[in-house]
């Protein structure tokens, strides 16, 4: 019955990072209206949907200030989100400034930290050493989402053609946005692609507004309850003493320096990754259209290709991760998203056609995809990932999205879309040098459950008293029992 309630909390979760993908990733296939919608330019438009990333820092900080102190009842954190996601993303087609259209991006931003924060420890406290399976698995639902954000909005953007075709410009009815270079000969009609989009994310979000009423319910009529998504070993505690422990980067690596390295190299690793992963998201579409004058279904199908190759590279390491040791997997990921940045800018200096952007588009997307699940579940067999890790991950994820979408923003404005595939060039290098660095400094380490195993089995042949239950994996773990 366990096995079947774990299950059925990591489809819940998957459905709720398809919403993810859904609201996070709209932006990028509307760029270009939103742009047209508040008569602005790139760059505007750009710092107003990287309000996103400032939101994840809130979001992460409150995720991570409460995770640790629900226990069994985290899943609360994510309804609360979800309900705050399906009336702002209805909302935020009717504001009448970038000012305003910043504070709902914030508001998405928050939701987004939150969920990430409380639904990956959740996964974490359930599988333990079995992680990083379903860990890909409920990444993949944010490919999901992502890849059907696009089909969504397109019957509702505008239709457009460029100016060099001359037949069009005798289309009545029609309005020529010449610093664009192209005529819209059918107007936008975006505000409907975000209302259908707060309506999916609100029917996707239906089992985790019911299931906290369920539980409550088998609470009360069951003396026994057990509570198999928490770590039943590990108590909440309000202690202070607790919190600064856990805030000590020491206390993860039984008070040597280690602690500090993983710290520094998370926040580094994911704030490049998931830069450069939103990066090419939320500007494929506008480089294919300002570049290489695609039309406006074909714009939107490279935004598709993209994400649907992103969901499949999750789901092949989903797969992978059974039978590949983590360690081996996420440098194989590191080595390839560099590889395939690098001919993609080679291929794209020599040759600026279409079919270039549509090949490395699908295989950027399936070799990038793997690395967040994979870096988690890595820094997962290194030290125990709580609810302090997984904010300072989310903080990192979004001061990602915010200082490349932002960078990106004025150097597509000033140098033009080329910008585009050096800003992801940066990000490949930076992450492989940094995922290589951590897997050289922690290879003598090996893994620390199997290291927690081998100490149960000593401590067995020597006949030692030995009494821990489940717990033991870490030195956090320790001082938060010694503390009860």
């Amino acid at each position: 019955m366990e096995e079947i309630h774990k299950k059925s909390v990591t489809c819940m979760l998957i459905l709720i990072w398809v919403s993810m993908g859904l609201y996070v990733e709209i932006a990028g296939p509307t760029m270009i209206d939103l742009r047209m919608r508040f008569d602005a330019d790139s760059e505007s438009v750009a710092r107003s949907i990287s309000a996103l990333g400032v939101g994840v820092f809130v979001g992460a900080l409150l995720g991570g200030l409460l995770i640790d102190t629900l226990g069994t009842w985290k899943i609360l954190l994510v309804t609360a989100a979800q309900v705050l996601v399906t009336v702002v993303i209805v909302s935020m087609p009717f504001v009448g400034s970038l000012g305003a259209l910043w504070v709902m991006f914030f508001a998405l931003g928050t939701s987004a930290g939150v969920v990430n924060v409380s639904g990956q420890r959740i996964i974490l406290e359930m599988w333990k050493e079995n992680a990083p399976t379903p860990m890909h698995a409920t990444h993949m639902g944010f490919g999901i989402g992502a890849l059907t954000a696009p089909l969504i909005a397109n019957p509702f953007l505008a239709k457009l053609a460029f100016n060099d075709e001359t037949s069009l410009t005798a289309i009545n009815g029609t309005s020529t946005n010449s610093s664009s270079g192209f005529v819209v000969i059918e107007e936008s009609r975006v505000h409907l692609a975000y209302v259908t989009i707060g309506v999916i994310s609100a029917l996707l979000s239906l089992p985790v507004f019911i299931y906290p009423i369920m539980k409550c319910c088998r609470l009360k009529g069951n003396n026994n309850y057990d509570s198999f998504d928490e770590d039943k070993s590990t108590k909440p505690t309000k202690s202070f003493r607790n919190f600064l422990r856990s805030i000590d980067p020491r206390t993860y690596a039984s008070g040597s320096g280690f602690g500090i390295f993983i710290f520094v190299i998370i926040i580094l690793y994911f704030v490049n990754l998931v830069g450069g992963e939103h990066l090419f998201g939320n500007f494929i579409r506008t480089y294919s259209v300002d570049q290489l004058h695609f039309p406006r279904n074909e714009a939107s199908y490279l935004d598709t290709i993209y994400w649907g190759s992103f969901t499949m590279g999750r789901l092949l390491g989903s797969l992978l991760a059974h039978c590949i040791h983590i360690r081996t997997l996420f440098a194989f990921d590191a080595v390839m998203y560099l590889l395939s940045v690098s001919l993609f800018n080679v291929f794209s200096a020599n040759n600026d056609s279409k079919a270039v952007l549509w090949a490395f588009t699908a295989i950027i997307g399936l070799l990038v995809a793997p690395l967040f699940p994979a870096g988690i579940s890595y820094t997962n067999t290194q030290i125990e990932v709580g609810g302090v890790i997984l904010t300072l991950v989310v903080f990192a994820t979004g001061c990602g999205q915010l200082l490349y979408i932002w960078i990106e923003g004025v150097l597509y404005q000033d140098y033009g879309p080329q910008t585009t595939l050096y800003s992801m060039q940066t990000s490949s290098i930076l992450v492989f040098i940094i995922a290589i660095l951590f897997i050289c400094f922690t290879y003598k380490r090996g893994d620390r459950f199997s290291d927690f195993r081998q100490s149960l089995v000593n401590n067995a042949t020597k006949e030692m008293d030995v009494n821990t239950g489940e717990t033991g994996y870490t030195q956090l773990d320790k001082s938060s029992a010694e503390s009860q």
